[in-house]
């Protein structure tokens, strides 16, 4: 089926978001092409943040977490849920609203046996030193504190907040590893908020260590928990898509992402934050067209390259008075991926 001519679209339920009117997708005008290029754009190159449900109760967490000096939360969620996009998207938070706080994310590797050294090498490696030569575990341990105490100096602060990413890989040898550097910090009045961020895993972890009687871990690590979700209802959809409505490239001079992709439809009142039941419809039509099993739950990215689908397709859709439609967001959601994904990981048998 042509986009430029499309049959009539199919219907999806409809709420006060979205719109009765039905508009047809249409060739691009000359006015229309003489939109601003896209390629420097950072949606172009999924080089961007942009806040949904989920990130706001990671944010809460964050600040409170910091406002109280809780030592320690578990962040835990689905594969590709967007747990790596919010950790960037909190970093950047905490650098505009705290300043004087230290950020560090450690990548945690997997390794068949437990080394202290190659655990304290990437806890360096998050701190921004890269030794050349090989020290020892005593001098690595050193190193790390010197360099953490130095980089507070220089903020005037005095609290380091490390996201684990990944989490569910580290041992309890590497837990216990972790809670000697918060030991040795705080003696230098210096406290450690560590974030573990990663798979469901993580709570089976906490269990055990919880059934194990190992107490300095879980009160040190797992105080604060947080189930970290995908998109899953409308509401959460609409408000992942009015990020793209406020969100400004330039930061804070540019026009915002719809506006840069749809400079006529903007002009008379296009807002993607209006489409958030459509898209939700549009994923849980083909959710249930693939006869996928369980909750619909949709990971952010496939939810954001279905947005990501639509903008792109802009030149050749733009133009004053545009509404989007049941049929834009079909196609975009069939660009996403989204039933392919699903698919793979449908248990055989």
């Amino acid at each position: 089926m042509s986009l430029s001519q499309p049959t009539s679209p199919p219907t999806t339920p409809a709420t006060a978001t979205t719109s009765s009117r039905r508009r047809r997708f249409e060739r691009p005008t000359a006015a229309q092409t003489q939109a601003p290029i896209a390629s420097t754009h950072p949606l172009t190159r999924r080089h961007y943040r942009v806040a949904t449900v989920a990130i706001e109760e990671l944010v809460d967490l964050v600040d409170r977490c910091v406002g109280l000096l809780i030592p320690g939360a578990l962040v835990h969620a689905r594969p590709r849920m967007g747990k790596t996009h919010a950790i960037d998207y909190v970093a950047i938070h905490l650098a505009r609203s705290r300043p004087d706080l230290l950020v560090l994310r450690m990548s945690c590797e997997h390794h068949r046996t437990q080394f202290e050294g190659a655990f304290f090498s990437s806890l360096l490696a998050a701190a921004g030193t890269h030794d050349a030569k090989p020290t020892s575990i005593s001098q690595k341990r050193f190193s790390l504190i010197r360099r953490l105490s130095e980089q507070l100096q220089l903020r005037g602060g005095y609290i380091v907040v490390l996201y684990c990413d990944e989490a569910q890989r580290l041992s309890k040898h590497a837990l216990e590893w972790l809670r000697d550097v918060h030991d040795q910090l705080a003696q230098k009045g210096v406290r450690l908020i560590t974030f573990l961020v990663g798979q469901s895993q993580l709570m089976e972890h906490k269990a055990q260590y919880q059934l194990a009687g190992d107490e300095q871990i879980v009160a040190r690590f797992m105080i604060e928990q947080l189930h970290f979700r995908g998109i899953t209802d409308a509401t959460a959809a609409a408000t992942c898509l009015e990020s793209y409505d406020l969100t400004r490239y330039p930061e804070e001079s540019g026009p915002t992402f719809t506006e840069f992709f749809y400079p006529q439809a903007w002009k008379t009142g296009l807002r993607l934050e209006r489409s958030g039941a459509q898209l939700w419809n549009a994923f849980v039509q083909a959710h249930a067209a693939a006869q996928l099993p369980g909750t619909i739950e949709i990971q952010m990215d496939y939810f954001t390259r279905a947005i990501e689908s639509v903008l792109n397709n802009a030149a050749k859709w733009d133009s004053l008075g545009l509404q989007l439609t049941d049929a834009h967001w079909e196609r975009a959601v069939g660009e996403s991926g989204y039933v392919a994904a699903q698919q793979t990981v449908i248990p055989v048998g």
